[in-house]
């Protein structure tokens, strides 16, 4: 068996010499494989589960039932899709998908959640508190009740009135944003002033 590679092997509990379940351990330890029980003897699922068996099927089979499995193992060895994050926006002809690193801040207005990138502004139907936690770890952070601000794009942090503070970002229009009085330390301990 190793001189080739499996993906998936069926075992059965009782066999000659060596027992299905002492055969598991010498198959992982030469194949990347799957490892499917197929038996009569429902007494031994607990152990083969316990011993990182893909699936414990019962005899006999029935057509659906290994499908089931097939299925499910197939599922499991796919490969991982890459997890691209957009944010989707109105659009003319439908949605829009923005790259998070292309936003520099979000705003609601009314009943409005807006995000702004270099030189447009988009529509969301999100609201601002669902894209605090979406965006997160993405550096977004809540600077005022209105205002959730990419730190990436912040180019400056000005005093303004009572202590707080405006911050500038990479816009077109190099926009500012208020920062809350409740923000105010956050903010601080964020870029070190």
């Amino acid at each position: 068996m190793a001189e080739r590679s499996y993906d998936i092997v069926f075992l059965d509990i009782r066999m000659p010499g060596l027992s299905g379940l002492d055969a598991l351990p010498l198959i992982r330890h030469r194949q990347d494989a799957e490892v499917v029980f197929v038996t009569a003897y429902e007494q031994h699922a607990l152990e083969a589960f316990e011993l990182a068996a893909a699936d414990y099927v019962l005899k006999p089979v029935s057509e659906a039932r290994l499908r089931r499995t097939l299925d499910r193992l197939a599922l499991r060895r796919a490969p991982a899709r890459p997890q691209v994050e957009r944010l989707a926006a109105e659009g003319a002809q439908g949605a829009l998908l923005l790259r998070i690193e292309d936003i520099r801040f979000i705003e609601a207005q009314g009943h409005a959640t807006l995000a702004r990138t270099f030189e447009q502004t988009h529509r969301t139907r999100f609201t601002l508190a669902e894209l605090e936690r979406r965006f997160g770890r993405h550096g977004f952070v809540r600077v005022h009740r209105s205002y959730l601000v990419n730190l990436e794009h912040v180019v400056s942090l000005e005093p303004f009135f009572g202590g707080s503070y405006l911050l500038r970002v990479d816009d077109r229009e190099r926009t500012e944003i208020p920062v809350s009085r409740s923000s105010v330390a956050a903010v601080r301990a964020t870029f070190g002033v």
